[in-house]
């Protein structure tokens, strides 16, 4: 084959790395980091909307309260947001800015018409 009729295929090849491949993989790496910080106390939410605060940790597992006298165990693959902020996200805004409420949410339109 000539070289002329490789390189569409060959360029192909690098979009779909470039495109997919790579920022999946960056995803994934920053899914696993975020599962790694998890630490006692920390408030989370697991991948199924349960909220629950971490009381045991294990290698493959953790404990968490999810109502007062109510804990529940689950594998740590399972959390999908940590809620409390870690000492890498104390800078954020967002966490501290009282601002960034539902106090904008539009109103509701039956009272601006008198109904």
């Amino acid at each position: 084959m000539e070289l002329g009729a490789l390189l569409p295929l060959i360029l192909l090849a690098g979009v779909f790395y470039f495109l997919i491949i790579r920022p999946q993989s960056k995803r994934r790496r920053e899914f696993v980091d975020m599962q790694s910080r998890v630490e006692l106390g920390a408030e989370v939410m697991l991948t199924s909307g349960i909220f629950g605060t971490v009381t045991g940790l294990d290698e493959d597992s953790m404990e968490l309260t999810i109502a007062p006298g109510v804990e529940i165990r689950v594998h740590r693959n399972v959390v999908a947001k940590i809620l409390t902020p870690t000492s890498g996200g104390a800078d954020d805004p967002r966490l501290d800015d009282p601002a960034s409420s539902d106090d904008d949410a539009p109103s509701d339109k039956r009272e601006e018409n008198g109904a």
